[in-house]
């Protein structure tokens, strides 16, 4: 006899050979015995009938040379069991102490693994939820999940997610992972100054949508800085000066880390300026025009523009800021 999941059962040759006639007179076990013995049930497994696998160190089982795919082995370090893949031992049992799903940056895992309460994996976007945050756009974009421009949750202090907030990110210009950074209103296309030209600052810094703290932390993460400066002029010189053929009256820029740039010349010195088309060089044509300037510089946004050819009367100038936002990647 054999046993099989506890249950003692008689091998089929054995019993063609019992319940043939000819051979049932000859057999001194009474058949009601055998049947008996066949019925038997919820036997208790011998020691000698369990399954044993082979025990080893960590350092003991990564020695065994060219092992089987599929192989089992009970590691003695950490008392549990591991299975054979191609290149590696894989931990194929539980302490009940981790969870053995392996969970990648485009999905996320509920339920707690019962019955009630299986498993469930999800494809997630990172960033779409405060709880989801990552640092910057960039690293949004880097985790390699399937993401689009719009709005997402970032946390460049790291740490916590309870102060992570809510930014634009533009996710296929220039490569991708740029941070938007806005401003709360335009420059209002107006007289600003009066009493004649003069060099000055305007009264007040512009205002964004993020704190000062939020936006130095996005910088602190960051490597790179851009910005379109869009200036509307009646009457106002914003770079060069066609009339003088000159330069004296060239717009400066304050940017939001407190650095300010040169101005009345040509240039601009430790950052790269760079003016893409001047209409507003005639300052007596009272024509509404525009001077675009492309900032390419970490410290960004502008925050202040400083100006010469700015107090007479007919003289405006201002910037849809709202329209041209500061970047950060």
């Amino acid at each position: 006899m054999k046993q099989v999941q506890g249950i003692k059962v008689i091998t089929v040759g054995l019993m063609k050979f019992i319940l043939n006639s000819r051979y049932m007179k000859n057999i001194a076990i009474p058949f009601s015995i055998i049947i008996s013995a066949m019925l038997q049930s919820n036997a208790a497994p011998l020691s000698d009938e369990l399954v044993v696998l082979h025990n080893a160190s960590t350092v003991d089982m990564n020695a065994i040379p060219s092992p089987l795919q599929g192989s089992l082995i009970f590691n003695t370090d950490d008392n549990e069991i591991y299975e054979r893949n191609i290149t590696a031992w894989n931990r194929i049992s539980s302490n009940g102490s981790e969870t053995k799903i392996v969970v990648g940056n485009c999905m996320d895992i509920t339920g707690i693994g019962t019955v009630s309460s299986p498993y469930v994996i999800n494809t997630v976007t990172p960033g779409k939820t405060q709880t989801t945050a990552e640092t910057t756009c960039k690293q949004i974009l880097d985790l390699g999940c399937p993401v689009a421009s719009g709005i997402y949750w970032i946390n460049p202090n790291a740490g916590s997610t309870v102060d992570a907030f809510e930014v634009y990110c533009d996710m296929t210009t220039d490569g991708g992972g740029w941070t938007k950074l806005e401003y709360v209103a335009d420059l209002t296309h107006q007289s600003h100054f009066s009493g004649g030209d003069s060099n000055q600052w305007l009264p007040s810094n512009f205002t964004l949508t993020l704190t000062d703290t939020q936006i130095n932390n996005i910088r602190a993460v960051s490597t790179e800085g851009k910005q379109r400066y869009h200036g509307t002029c009646e009457g106002v010189i914003h770079h060069y000066y066609s009339g003088g053929n000159s330069y004296d009256y060239a717009f400066g820029f304050r940017y939001h880390q407190v650095h300010e740039t040169t101005h009345n010349q040509q240039t601009y010195p430790s950052t790269n300026i760079s003016v893409l088309n001047d209409s507003c060089s005639a300052n007596n044509n009272n024509l509404l025009s525009s001077t675009d300037f492309d900032i390419i510089d970490i410290r960004v946004p502008i925050i202040n523009i400083h100006s010469r050819d700015n107090g007479n009367n007919g003289e405006k100038f201002g910037s849809p800021l709202t329209t041209y936002p500061a970047w950060l990647r």
